[in-house]
């Protein structure tokens, strides 16, 4: 084993600053842009006016939850506590970070998807399983947020849980996500922009990649990293394990195991970099210095 860590080492010493830096700097203003346009735009939805500087700090801050600091509180949660002391919009405040996250994930499951079977010929059958799975569960999501003869149903099934108001508290976040029928264009909209952030993303890893001095072409990367990516979002530690051993079996063939895996450490190395800004913002903004047991509060009310 220590060859290849030896070799993996040097091919990691190649990379050239400059590319890599780009990749960095592009990643980190996509989230500042982009996906806090898109929060701000579900934010406006629930008639929640928070400042746009306000929100890009908001998701600095949840990124560096979801994929930096070792606790059960996620990153979801900690925007939604914000936003709630922000605006004193409690239900409001969770619902739009709810509907980004599920906007995010299903614009994404429906570009691995896309990714699929232009390259289906090419694919593991247990990654067709996993992605076809995903985008079966994302389907029958959408249309139980969003269709009302479902919603029916649904709300007539919660409305007999009496234990502690759980019944009561769910119809009451259901009915406020199903409201999203109703808003369309907001929906089309964060969709649009969640396909942009994803694009831009993708472009990123081809550039980790041509750091390394790594020949694969951009549309391969468009092919392969949402498959890639919706692996990763099987049960793990922010996708750790999985998504480097995706990256090698599928980006392997064509560029080799070693810089497939180093491509993995890099992107592993900007995922950090980017969690540290909102770490910054988190310690020195005052507004945030809140103690963790409030948020543990709210998550629970929630």
């Amino acid at each position: 084993m220590r060859p290849r860590f030896a070799h993996i080492a040097s091919t990691l010493a190649k990379t050239d600053p400059l590319l890599f830096s780009s990749a960095v700097l592009l990643f980190i203003i996509t989230i500042g842009l982009v996906s806090s346009l898109r929060l701000k735009l579900l934010f406006s939805g629930e008639g929640l006016d928070i400042p746009f500087g306000r929100v890009i700090q908001l998701t600095y801050i949840g990124y560096f939850f979801n994929n930096f600091m070792p606790t059960a509180v996620g990153g979801d949660i900690v925007k939604a506590y914000y936003a709630y002391k922000e605006t004193n919009q409690k239900a409001k405040s969770f619902i739009s970070v709810f509907m980004d996250r599920f906007v995010g994930l299903f614009s994404f499951v429906g570009i691995a998807t896309i990714a699929l079977f232009f390259s289906w010929e090419n694919i593991d059958l247990a990654l067709k399983k996993t992605v076809l799975a995903f985008a079966l569960f994302f389907i029958i999501a959408f249309l139980v947020v969003l269709n009302s003869a479902i919603a029916k149903v649904i709300l007539k099934v919660l409305s007999r849980f009496k234990l502690w108001n759980i019944g009561e508290k769910l119809s009451k976040v259901y009915r406020a996500v199903h409201e999203y029928r109703n808003k369309k264009s907001i929906i089309l909209m964060a969709i649009g922009l969640s396909a942009v952030a994803q694009s831009i993303y993708f472009s990123m890893i081809y550039l980790l990649a041509r750091s390394l001095g790594a020949d694969i072409p951009l549309m391969t990367v468009f092919l392969l990293m949402p498959i890639i990516s919706v692996v990763s979002m099987l049960p793990s530690l922010g996708g750790l394990g999985l998504r480097e051993g995706a990256m090698v079996v599928l980006f392997g063939p064509l560029i080799g195991g070693d810089n497939a895996f180093s491509v993995s450490i890099l992107l592993l190395a900007t995922l950090l970099i980017v969690s540290l800004v909102g770490a910054v913002i988190y310690v020195t903004a005052s507004q945030f210095r809140i103690k963790g047991v409030d948020i543990s509060k709210f998550q629970k009310e929630a």
